[in-house]
């Protein structure tokens, strides 16, 4: 019992966590390990291969996310579009915008994860390659996935580049905005 071989065993590398009765607290901490042990793997992949994962994974968040929220507004969407006959083609365009935001579960899904998706794959990359994460990282992944959301969710009317490049500039100058007023909004707590 005492003094057995351990070759094979697993050996925590820093301190055990402070026991807690709580559930809540150890699923937490659980789950932090299984992060900080997944971060650590993915930082030693090649470019290549974290981006995909980041990219899929952030995906599939944006999807859920989606998900739960077309299915939280899907009675907006339920509102059934009016006669196409009598429109012109700027209200057409303007529809077809609203409906981009309200489909049901499954379009919020898909744009939802375009969004997160793309931003968190150009982002990752930007942030190998430039080794900072500044507001020109943020705005470029803005500007990939708003160009995107305009192309994956119809929007735009009948010239999609054009819109696809003021979408995503758009969403650049939001998040470049949101960048440099986070911290004057949100100030860091010490």
């Amino acid at each position: 019992m005492g003094g057995g071989n351990h070759a094979g065993a697993v050996v925590a590398t820093g301190p055990p966590p402070p026991f807690s009765p709580n559930p809540v607290v150890q699923l937490q901490a659980r789950f932090k390990e299984l992060e900080t042990g997944f971060r650590s793997w993915l930082a030693k992949q090649p470019l290549a291969v974290e981006a995909a994962v980041v990219t899929a994974t952030s995906g599939a968040q944006g999807a859920a996310i989606g998900g739960l929220m077309g299915t939280l507004t899907s009675d907006a969407a339920a509102i059934p579009p009016p006669s196409a006959a009598g429109l012109n083609p700027q209200a057409m365009a303007s529809l077809k915008q609203a409906q981009a935001f309200t489909g049901g579960p499954l379009v919020q899904a898909r744009n939802f994860a375009v969004m997160t998706g793309v931003n968190a794959g150009i982002s990752c990359v930007m942030k190998r390659i430039r080794g900072v994460d500044d507001v020109q990282t943020s705005m470029a992944a803005a500007f990939g996935s708003g160009a995107m959301f305009s192309l994956v969710s119809g929007m735009g009317g009948p010239n999609q580049a054009v819109n696809a490049v003021t979408s995503g500039l758009f969403f650049a100058l939001v998040q470049g905005g949101l960048f440099k007023l986070g911290p004057e909004i949100l100030p860091a707590t010490s």
